[in-house]
């Protein structure tokens, strides 16, 4: 009678395939608790406590978080697993894409890779996210253009 042993395995499988997809799935969505901060999955059980003053939503395996009252907010990035990975250190942070997000210090804006390096000098008033390796920046003085990844202006500045 191999029957039973089709009807385990295919059980086994199918367990097997669900641990997968929830630990696959959509990430965690920030949500509030006691004036904190934590994230929750969709049955709504905390996979990561209540312990920032803001929290954003994860992207590219990363979210910003926010401790602090504002005005006197840093902000930095954790992980997955509620590590902080990125110290909380910046003025202001932005999601990432393509591996970069943009930082504030003193009012400008630059961008770290997901290490936390600084890769583009802050200087700019306005930056964007990264879409196909570019993303716009403005220099109120200057105008817009386009930069690359590694800072250096694709399309010059203009008014």
């Amino acid at each position: 009678m191999r029957l039973p042993f089709v009807l385990a395995l295919a059980a086994t499988l199918a367990f097997t395939s669900a641990q997968e997809t929830k630990k696959a799935g959509e990430p965690p969505l920030p949500f509030p608790r006691k004036g904190k901060y934590g994230y929750r999955d969709k049955s709504g059980e905390f996979l990561i406590q209540p312990q920032f003053d803001y929290a954003g939503e994860f992207s590219e395996g990363l979210a910003v978080i926010g401790l602090g009252k504002f005005p006197a907010t840093k902000w930095g990035y954790i992980n997955l697993q509620g590590n902080l990975v990125i110290p909380a250190q910046f003025e202001g942070a932005h999601d990432f894409s393509e591996g970069m997000a943009a930082v504030s210090f003193s009012g400008k804006l630059g961008y770290i890779d997901r290490t936390g390096k600084l890769v583009v000098p802050v200087k700019f008033d306005e930056a964007q996210k990264f879409n196909d390796g570019r993303a716009r920046v403005r220099i109120i003085t200057e105008g817009y253009g386009y930069i690359n990844k590694q800072g250096e202006l694709v399309v010059p500045l203009q008014r």
